[in-house]
């Protein structure tokens, strides 16, 4: 099967941006992150929100598109236009977090201070406390389009769907 309108959510750390290049590349479509239109400056200075919805709404209309991110409102238009929706989780937090404190130590870009906050985040946003209390999961926000849904939940999924598809 063919896809042309792919959108890839997923838990931090999982390998969106990762899976959407390597789709890029073997499909031949460009990809998008939604952290690109949600800020100006990235993780610093976030963009007017209309402005980041037109921006966002311009590769929605395309013919071809891969769109990775978790940024919901972002999203919503590709989530019912998409052929796919890829929802990329960990089963269990204790997995995500050794795959965030790993990456923490490979990449280098980050403070170690964000990296904990980034793993409290995932944390309050798993089990609905704090700031993301009554937000909605991923499950919850896919749960309309569970006909195009895919759910990879391990490396050894993700990469026998690259190499498959």
């Amino acid at each position: 099967m063919s896809y042309n309108k792919i959108i890839i959510i997923g838990d931090a750390g999982r390998g969106k941006t990762t899976l959407a290049a390597k789709l890029s590349k073997k499909l031949g479509i460009s990809y998008y992150s939604t952290d690109d239109f949600y800020y100006e400056i990235k993780y610093t200075k976030s963009r007017n929100r209309e402005e980041a919805l037109n921006n966002i709404k311009k590769v929605f209309d395309s013919e071809k598109w891969i769109v990775e991110g978790t940024t919901q409102w972002l999203l919503e238009d590709g989530l019912k236009s998409s052929d796919i929706i890829i929802y990329l989780k960990y089963n269990n937090i204790f997995s995500q977090w050794v795959t965030l404190f790993k990456r923490h130590f490979e990449r280098k870009d980050k403070s170690f201070r964000h990296t904990l906050y980034l793993m409290r985040h995932v944390f309050y946003k798993r089990y609905g406390f704090s700031y993301k209390k009554g937000k909605p999961t991923h499950m919850e926000i896919i749960s309309p389009y569970l006909n195009k849904v895919l759910i990879l939940d391990s490396f050894k999924k993700i990469n026998n769907f690259v190499n498959n598809e």
